[in-house]
Parts: structure tokens; sequence; C-alpha cells
């Protein structure tokens, strides 16, 4: 189960995302508003590496480029 601080912490970076990303930034905003509103609830969500997630594209991005 997701905590409220890690589904906070992606909203956080979603609005970091929108400011760095000035062409995607309505898109990041929108992802930050869901996550902000999925840590106001609680639910049961794993880290679950799907395709379709932006925030683990992007993830996945960062892990494999190169330092």
């Amino acid at each position: 189960m997701a905590s409220q601080l890690e589904l906070s912490s992606r909203a956080a970076l979603c609005r970091l995302l929108a400011q760095r990303e000035p062409d995607s930034k309505i898109y990041w905003l929108a992802e930050a508003e869901n996550w902000l509103r999925l840590s106001r609830e609680p639910i049961d969500l794993q880290r679950s590496g799907r395709q379709d997630d932006p925030l683990e594209q992007f993830l996945t991005r960062i892990d494999s480029s190169p330092a």
C-alpha cells in the first residue's frame, strides 16, 4: 500500500515536471492533481511498473540515463 507521503511526493514531482517541461505543463499539472486527490483518500496502490503510467515511464528513463 502506498503511503500518503509517496502519493504527495509524486504530486510534487509532477509539479516540478510541469515547470521543467513547458510543452507538457497542463498534462503534468493534471497528473499532480490526480496524485494529490489520491493522497487524500486511503487506497491500495503498489508500484506496478505499468507501461501506461507516465510517472513510471519517467522514473524508468531516469534509472536508465547515464550518470
